[in-house]
Parts: C-alpha cells; sequence; structure tokens
C-alpha cells in the first residue's frame, strides 16, 4: 500500500489541489490502518468522502467512527442477488449512525441479470444510493460489457420498476445508464477520465479513471499535481475530447457521446474508436 509519509502527502496534495470528491474503497475483512489515516488527515475538510466497504468490516464501532471522520456516504459490496441480503442486513442496523447508505454492485457477466431484483431489493430496504461502480480495467480480467440485445431485455423488466428520486442510483456507463433511465439524458458530459476524475490504484499508480488501464504516473516517484499539470495528461484529454472516428456521423452519438472510452483502449487498444457495447 505504500508507506504512511506517502500518504501524509497525497492528503495534503488533495487538500491543496482542492479536491471536491474522494471515494475510497477498502475491501478488506477489516478497514486497513492505512485508509482510517487518510480519512483521519481529511476529516477537517470540505471533501465529500465516500467509503466503500466489505459488509463484514462494518461493526457498530467502525460506524461510530467513520461518523466522526467525514465519510458522508458508506457503501457495502455486494457481487450477487444471493450475496445482497448480507451487507442490507448490516445497513439496516446501523441506519441510525447519521450516514447515507448504499450498496456498491459490480456487474459482470454472471449477475448482469439481477439488477431488477438487486434494484428492488435496495428500494425496498430504503438505501439511500444504489452504486454500479467502473470496472477496474487494470486489476480485472474480463472487460465486460452489455450488448444491445441483452440491455433491451434488461430495460423491459427495469420498465415496470417505480424508482423514487429518494434512492439515487449512481451509473458511469452511459449505454447500463440508459437501460435504467431510457428517457433521461446521460447527466456526464463524455467520458470524464483526466478531466473531473482520475484513480488511484493500491499501488500508488494514477490512472485516467478505473476503467482506464493507461497509466499516467507514479506517486511513489511523482506528486499528484505534477502528474495533473502533465503533458502525458494533457494529450490524453486532448484524445478524449476528439470523438471516434466510427462515432462522428453515428445518430447515437448525442446520448452516449463516444461510450466508454477505457473499455474502447482495453479491448481495441486505441480510445479512438467507438465502445464495444455500442451497436
Amino acid at each position: 500500500m505504500g508507506s504512511v509519509p506517502i500518504f501524509s502527502r497525497i492528503c495534503k496534495e488533495l487538500i491543496d489541489i482542492k479536491i471536491l470528491n474522494l471515494n475510497l474503497l477498502d475491501q478488506g475483512a477489516s478497514i486497513s490502518e492505512e485508509c482510517l489515516g487518510i480519512l483521519e488527515s481529511l476529516k477537517d475538510t470540505h471533501m465529500a468522502i465516500s467509503l466503500t466497504a466489505s459488509a463484514s468490516a462494518l461493526d457498530k464501532q467502525l460506524i461510530s467512527r467513520l461518523a466522526v471522520l467525514n465519510v458522508r456516504a458508506l457503501f457495502a459490496v455486494a457481487g450477487s442477488l444471493d450475496d445482497l441480503r448480507f451487507p442490507l442486513d448490516v445497513i439496516q442496523r446501523h441506519k441510525s449512525a447519521g450516514l447515507s447508505f448504499g450498496i456498491s454492485f459490480s456487474v459482470n457477466r454472471d449477475n448482469y441479470t439481477d439488477l431488477p431484483e438487486v434494484l428492488t431489493l435496495c428500494l425496498d430496504s430504503e438505501m439511500d444510493y444504489l452504486v454500479i461502480p467502473m470496472q477496474r480495467l487494470m486489476e480485472e480480467g474480463e472487460c465486460f460489457y452489455i450488448t444491445k440485445k441483452e440491455r433491451e431485455g434488461l430495460e423491459l423488466r427495469l420498465r415496470g420498476i417505480d424508482k423514487p428520486e429518494r434512492m439515487k442510483v449512481i451509473i458511469n456507463d452511459p449505454f447500463l445508464w440508459s437501460v435504467f433511465f431510457p428517457e433521461v439524458q446521460y447527466p456526464e458530459c463524455g467520458c470524464q477520465a483526466a478531466n473531473s476524475m482520475l484513480y488511484i490504484s493500491r499501488g500508488l499508480d494514477v490512472y485516467p479513471c478505473p476503467a482506464m488501464p493507461l497509466k499516467l504516473g507514479d506517486l511513489r516517484k511523482t506528486t499528484l499535481s505534477e502528474i495533473i499539470s502533465s503533458a502525458e495528461k494533457s494529450e490524453f484529454r486532448r484524445l478524449i475530447n476528439t470523438t471516434p472516428e466510427g462515432c462522428r456521423d453515428c445518430k447515437k452519438l448525442p446520448q452516449c457521446l463516444g461510450g466508454c472510452r477505457g473499455r474502447t483502449y482495453a479491448l481495441k487498444g486505441s480510445a479512438n474508436e467507438p465502445d464495444p457495447a455500442c451497436g
């Protein structure tokens, strides 16, 4: 994970750069001291901090501590419909702690058909959030996406579920967003990799986003400020701001805005190609 001085330096940089949102991921059996140290360093800032963790790590003592460490939202991980009951039960026991709670459900080939049931269970349990996180394509094996036919079938099943505004659904994939909200424009202005978003890996490598397996720098060797102002980052954003060749005459471009450029890079070796999920 790196040494404590490195984490202290990174936290100071996050404050100096005036980062507005920080999403931490710690899926160990217990929350690491490094993670708690980061939260301690940032507790007096105005940063909106969320933590995604294993449900087994969430006990009363920890949640009481998180409530005073500026954690705005706590997301418990679930990997399947069968696994969902336990984190929902854990969250129900602690909903009076003053935090916002939700489920982080990583979608893959084996569980994407469970999404209507997952949504219903989260609504029935009065979760504040349902998060469908981006794949970490520099760490995971399969680059997964749902085909057009699969999306159409899933949309039909989701259409009959009332989605009240009290629960926020966070989805960074424009095609998956359209399945949940077919009548609502995708809220992001195109790919935000290396713009409003950066991803720092466990090994302290910096990537444009979790789904873009193209390293921008190494925080063990340089600073976050240097990476943000680097020529490599600027060139990457220039590429991302360029419409992929195969998308220029596509009628769907105003809706998908080029799709997930990280997925394209992972599968095709270039961010200047149409998203494989399109079509």
